[in-house]
């Protein structure tokens, strides 16, 4: 074998510079003082996001019927409401109902008690849908206009409409108002996701997603309705949430990675420079490495021949996307389920309403901050992984919650389903941030958003169902629990043989070809 002379060795040199892999975006916004603020904006986010969600879990709680005027009820609600509503078919008006309640809710104000309190737990069900319909809609324009400018249009929106719910003086002003809310509150639901998935490295989004997330914020929703006490003051403190979330988002910047998929390369340069600057980032070595990759960038645009807007459309134009998404959309609807299933009938469970749901929340961020420690120092712990692991515990939940009321042992053993019920609660945190990160590293840019979208749409499908699966509970109080069992094993199944892995992956910026084959995990 020859050895290379000099001359060679230095033609060499250039190729060698030039096959040595740059920086990736995400590496260039790093894990400095910008980031700190970027991902602070996005707690604030979730946090208004999630104010809006449980709202009514507080507020549309009803209260126990405890007497009528001089007249005092039995314990046993059943009766004491067979005994309200005879009352009322009366017309005894001078009646005005005894009621023990730990929220000052809707309900106690209007006076939807017993079977009347339907009326609110449907209202309840339409709001969710009406996060669906502002998911769908904001998803799509996130991917045209952005990240940052949509969410503050979406966080305005809730403010204003958190508002005019405080100051309503009927039912349907109320329920009117809080469709809006609700509208808007998919805006940020949609999109926050996607906005710190854009803003991480990969060996640290498991990590970020599992810190920047809704776990504390379903601690600290109790703490605020707590203090709040009734329902007016409730919705002026989310309001104020808004305008907080609102400057700190307006403080940041756009998503670069957005930009320079949308072909804004100079609005990327000033953002990256923006951030570097935050971060008191002067190397003039590095501003070489952004250069060299934005020129990069800026031939691969102008090279593309496919600059056209994405729509919810696209994701079905692939075998590979049509899957993941079908896929992960049902298994994030059936998470959504369980969690907002027990979520929206805590009251039905023995314990505080405010104490049951601080405990799941900060026992949920102390799980989801383990898990995204060790996936952060361990390649063995990974999505899949900690996906399935977290499901199987789950379903063991809900086979002790269905044996204990199959044998009629709720009540010696209700603390039996409070844990289990609590533990499914805490479970679900891992896998909603799993799978919404699992869904982000997925997806190319250009449908990144859409796709986030339609799995955040697929959780408020679980959310709507949720605010009345326990309706079932008149059937039997075990039914629930079935069809929540059920749904779940066949998520674990279709989520184990047809998701990929995608830990350590590099996000994505190309579509994959139209007729591309599905690739199984």
């Amino acid at each position: 074998m020859s050895v290379p002379t000099q001359e060679e060795l230095t033609v060499l040199a250039p190729d060698e510079e030039e096959e040595r892999p740059g920086k990736t975006l995400e590496e260039f916004i790093g894990l400095g003082r910008y980031a700190v603020v970027a991902f602070s904006a996005s707690f604030l986010i979730i946090l208004s996001t999630v104010m809006v969600i449980v709202f009514m879990v507080y507020a549309g709680a009803t209260p126990t019927v405890i007497g009528c005027g001089g007249e005092k009820f039995p314990v046993d609600q059943i009766e004491a409401c067979q005994r309200y509503h005879e009352i009322k078919r009366k017309n005894e008006s001078i009646c005005e109902p005894v009621l023990e309640y730990q929220f000052e809710s809707v309900n106690v104000e209007y006076h939807y008690l017993c079977d009347d309190a339907i009326k609110v737990k449907s209202s309840t069900t339409w709001q969710m849908a009406a996060i669906l319909v502002g998911a769908l809609t904001f998803g799509q324009l996130s991917d045209m206009y952005g990240r940052r400018m949509v969410m503050l249009v979406a966080l305005a929106g809730i403010c204003i409409g958190n508002a005019f719910v405080a100051h309503a003086t009927s039912f349907a002003w109320f329920y009117t108002s809080r469709l809006a809310v609700g509208f808007f509150a998919g805006g940020t639901s949609a999109v926050h996701a996607v906005y710190i998935v854009e803003h991480a490295r990969k060996d640290h989004r498991m990590l970020i997603c599992n810190v920047v997330t809704w776990s504390p914020n379903f601690a600290i929703a109790p703490l605020i309705a707590y203090y709040a006490h009734d329902w007016r003051t409730l919705s002026l403190v989310s309001a104020i949430i808004n305008v907080i979330s609102f400057i700190a988002l307006f403080l940041c910047s756009e998503s670069p990675r957005f930009l320079i998929q949308k072909g804004r390369i100079d609005e990327a340069r000033s953002v990256l420079a923006r951030i570097r600057s935050i971060n008191g980032d002067s190397c003039e070595i590095r501003n070489g490495e952004v250069e060299k990759m934005m020129k990069n960038e800026t031939l691969k645009y102008e090279a593309s021949e496919d600059q056209r807007h994405y729509t919810y459309f696209d994701l079905l134009t692939s075998k590979q996307l049509l899957v993941y998404t079908l896929v992960l959309g049902f298994g994030i609807s059936v998470t959504s389920l369980q969690n907002y299933g027990i979520i929206f009938n805590t009251e039905k469970l023995s314990g505080s309403l405010f104490l049951n749901g601080a405990f799941f929340g900060i026992i949920r961020w102390i799980v989801n901050l383990l898990i995204g420690y060790l996936d952060y120092k361990c390649a063995a712990v990974t999505r899949k992984r900690v996906t399935t692991i977290s499901k199987t515990i789950n379903l063991i939940c809900l086979a002790a919650i269905i044996v204990v009321f199959m044998l009629g042992l709720d009540q010696t053993y209700a603390w039996v389903v409070r844990v289990a019920a609590i533990t499914v609660l805490v479970f679900c945190g891992p896998i909603f941030t799993s799978k919404f990160l699992c869904a982000s590293e997925l997806y190319p840019t250009s449908v990144r958003n859409v796709g986030n979208s339609f799995q955040s749409m697929s959780a408020r499908v679980g959310t709507i169902f949720g605010t009345t699966l326990f309706i079932l509970t008149e059937k039997h109080k075990s039914m629930p629990y079935w069809i929540l069992a059920i749904f779940l094993f066949v998520d674990i199944f279709l989520y184990h043989f047809l998701i990929p892995e995608t830990k350590g992956s590099d996000l994505k910026d190309e579509m994959p070809p139209r007729k591309q084959t599905i690739s199984r995990a």
